[in-house]
């Protein structure tokens, strides 16, 4: 096993004060919502069947990504379609979305060990208010970073560097924790360590991949590794392909 000193992680671990939280896979499972919403703009747009199977796999990614890379929609068609998704997320009111279990009860020993909280999500930032207010919470956190309306702020690295700047935030003193690579790689790139949970929308190989620097099975295991973080890298090798 690595010791403390050969593990950076370890002591990045032990001066974090800042939690920046994803929000869809990681604080709540939003995926027959969004599912529900992306079925309603294609069959606005005509292409009711073009989705099939689940959506777990691309939740995360910016909507005109989405709507572009994923169903081959054009610029303008993908515009649209990103306002009927819109206008329907606004419809259901969360209805399909559930809290992970025991994330209200992490979060309130989160905040009473005297962390400060704070979301980071591609979410736009209004979206993700009302969201978190549906959800019962909002008042775990101290403040919301989201992507922009439009398409400039939609990446995982820029809403990051955004949070970071928008909160007056140390990297050094920070920590994102999320479940797909975008969260593991747009912590890297801002200098921040990442813990990735493993009950959301992300793969073990995606994770894998993407190397986080520590692993959560339960939203409780959070709390474990911000207290005694293990002094050895966690993250699994990447699976190999069959041959």
């Amino acid at each position: 096993m690595m010791n403390k000193a050969m593990n950076p992680s370890f002591y990045a671990m032990k001066n974090v004060r800042n939690l920046l939280f994803d929000l869809d896979g990681t604080l709540v499972d939003s995926s027959l919502t969004i599912a529900a919403c992306i079925d309603y703009a294609l069959d606005q747009q005509g292409v009711r069947a073009v989705r099939n199977g689940s959506v777990t796999s691309i939740i995360g990614t910016p909507l005109l990504d989405v709507f572009r890379g994923h169903y081959d929609l054009t610029d303008s068609q993908a515009e649209e379609a990103i306002a009927h998704y819109r206008e329907h997320y606004e419809r259901l009111n969360q209805a399909g979305s559930r809290v992970y279990s025991r994330v209200s009860e992490v979060l309130s020993r989160l905040n009473h060990a005297g962390y400060r909280l704070f979301i980071a999500t591609v979410k736009p930032t209004a979206v993700a208010e009302k969201v978190l207010s549906d959800l019962d919470l909002r008042a775990y956190f101290e403040g919301v970073a989201g992507a922009s309306m439009g398409h400039e702020r939609r990446d995982k690295a820029s809403i990051i560097a955004y949070a970071l700047q928008k909160f007056g935030l140390d990297p050094l003193q920070s920590l994102m924790i999320g479940d797909r690579d975008q969260d593991v790689l747009g912590a890297r790139k801002n200098g921040l360590p990442c813990i990735a949970v493993t009950y959301g929308f992300g793969t073990m190989t995606e994770l894998a991949s993407a190397q986080p620097d520590y692993l959560a099975g339960h939203s409780e295991e959070i709390i474990s590794l911000l207290v005694n973080p293990p002094s050895a890298p966690q993250c699994p090798p990447v699976p190999k392909s069959p041959a």
